[in-house]
């Protein structure tokens, strides 16, 4: 609720605001960027306005992008449906670096739909989250014959640091051929509980779960991206006039593994130095509205007939739940090289063939429609979390692997993706062939 309650206001003062232009039900699809003495630079972006159905095209001295993670690569995560990854995979099309993405954190304990007694009536977009303050509060982690298993794992049991719990359950999950943990509260005194943690006692009750007395079926869940766009201590990235704030930018604080709130860090403290630093660059950057022009113009697939996009949103919707149970399966909170190249290998044949569907219902190269884009830019951050986990062979942080578990001091540096050359256009899925530049 706090963070709740932080977003309206900051909401609202944006609202109040006459010097701020909102433009609501807008998707970004690309940056708009220019190659010039080995440098390159940000223009403005187009967007798909989802009211009218046209393409907008948004020319400014200077773009910040704040969109957050990419938790909907995986099929259980806390992150709002909108964390498809696109500021990450539009960054990385148009040449910005990219860091770091191996440290997914996951949540040990988001409530488990699977396990309730009565089921919601249909999959939820993003996981309810369980504190871990119910942890903190004394909440026990039981398997599902109600065996105490965290005191196998460590000796600070339910209080060890999250990546330590999360492993543990994923442990527990494989060992056993279950689905989901349970975390018992019950056994403290009903009105702590209820005065403590009355949002989750209220969920968990329409689902016939009554917390006071009853254990609380948990899952780990996809949770913060501690990589993204490598950004300097201003927001600052590679690509002049491009900034990034929040869990989009790679600035270095988290680290290996993101201590509890420090997300905040991001949002309040790097937002407002990516702000005044992004203002700075106004000063001498130069947009002028005849730049729109430099540009081709992506278009909405109105020629196709309605069944064929249906068609096509279905396939998509199938192809994003096979693209997050093959992350779950294979890259998800222990790894090892084998399933990741694995990964790698199911990833590569799952977009080729996606792509392949929607071209033969007569989707061409520059169309462009949310759900495509937006699977296109799902594609394109689990091939870097892919990527940036086998480079990293050592176990450090959130990125746990088999075949090097352990820690090595040598190795303690971040995992850099840079651009490819112009002529590679690696992970530019066919959709979109290529970032939009200009010469």
């Amino acid at each position: 609720m706090t963070g709740r309650e932080i977003e309206r206001a900051l909401l609202q003062a944006v609202d109040n605001d006459d010097n701020i232009s909102l433009f609501g039900h807008h998707f970004a699809i690309d940056l708009l960027t220019c190659q010039n003495d080995g440098e390159i630079y940000c223009y403005g972006v187009d967007s798909i306005d989802t009211e009218t159905q046209k393409v907008v095209r948004f020319i400014s001295k200077v773009t910040l992008l704040a969109s957050g993670g990419a938790g909907h690569i995986y099929p259980t995560t806390t992150n709002p449906p909108v964390a498809t990854g696109d500021g990450i995979a539009m960054s990385h099309r148009a040449r910005a670096v990219i860091s770091n993405m191996e440290f997914v954190q996951f949540h040990p304990t988001a409530l488990s739909d699977e396990g309730l007694p009565i089921k919601p009536n249909k999959r939820r977009e993003n996981a309810f989250l369980i504190t871990e303050a119910v942890r903190g509060d004394g909440g026990i982690l039981y398997n599902q014959s109600m065996e105490r298993f965290m005191p196998l794992y460590d000796d600070w049991v339910e209080l060890a640091p999250r990546d330590v719990v999360a492993r543990s359950i994923d442990d527990q999950l494989k060992k056993r051929g279950e689905n989901y943990v349970l975390l018992d509260i019950s056994h403290r005194p009903r009105d702590k509980i209820l005065a403590h943690f009355p949002n989750i006692a209220a969920e968990c009750l329409r689902y016939s779960v009554d917390i006071t007395r009853q254990p609380i079926p948990v899952v780990p869940a996809a949770h913060y991206m501690c990589g993204g766009v490598r950004a300097g201590l201003q927001g600052e990235t590679n690509v002049k006039g491009l900034y990034v704030a929040g869990e989009v930018a790679c600035t270095g604080l988290h680290g290996a593994n993101r201590l509890a709130s420090n997300s905040l860090l991001e949002a309040l403290v790097f937002a407002r130095r990516a702000v005044q630093s992004s203002i700075d660059h106004m000063v001498d950057a130069v947009a002028d509205p005849s730049f729109a022009a430099k540009w081709a113009r992506p278009m909405l697939p109105l020629s196709l007939r309605d069944s064929l996009l249906s068609d096509i949103i279905e396939r998509t919707k199938q192809t994003r739940m096979e693209l997050q149970s093959v992350m779950w399966e294979y890259v998800g909170i222990v790894r090892s090289t084998g399933r990741l190249k694995n990964a790698e290998w199911k990833i590569g044949d799952l977009e080729s063939e996606w792509e392949e569907f929607l071209f033969r219902r007569g989707w061409k190269p520059t169309m462009v429609g949310i759900e495509a884009c937006e699977m296109r830019n799902l594609f394109c951050c689990a091939k870097l979390v892919v990527k940036s986990a086998l480079a990293r062979r050592e176990s450090r942080g959130l990125h746990f692997t088999e075949d090097f578990p352990y820690l090595e001091e040598s190795k303690r540096k971040p995992t850099v993706i840079f651009p490819a050359a112009i002529q590679e256009l690696t992970w530019s899925s066919k959709p979109l062939q290529r970032q939009l530049q200009c010469k």
